[in-house]
C-alpha cells in the first residue's frame, strides 16, 4: 500500500526510474491505484447484481444500466 504524500513528484521526488529518490515510487502508487479501482469496480457491479435480485425493485436492469464499463487502468 502506497501513502502518497503532499510532497509526492516535489523536486522530481518519486517519479525517477526505479523510485530512486523517494518511497513510493510512481510506479507502485499507480499499481495500488489500480488495485483499488479494480475492487471499488467488483463491489460496485456486486451491489447492482444484488439489487436486480431484489424482489423489491422492479422494471429495472441496474446491471445493463449502471455498470461502469472494464477498466483501463490494469496491472500487468
Amino acid at each position: 500500500m502506497a501513502t502518497i504524500k503532499t510532497s509526492f513528484g516535489s523536486g522530481g521526488r518519486n517519479l525517477s526510474p526505479g523510485g530512486g529518490v523517494g518511497a513510493p515510487s510512481l510506479a507502485l502508487a499507480l499499481r495500488d491505484v489500480a488495485d483499488d479501482l479494480t475492487a471499488l469496480r467488483t463491489k460496485f457491479v456486486a451491489t447492482l447484481t444484488k439489487l436486480d435480485a431484489d424482489g423489491g425493485v422492479t422494471d429495472t436492469n441496474y446491471v445493463a444500466t449502471q455498470s461502469p464499463a472494464a477498466l483501463k487502468t490494469i496491472k500487468g
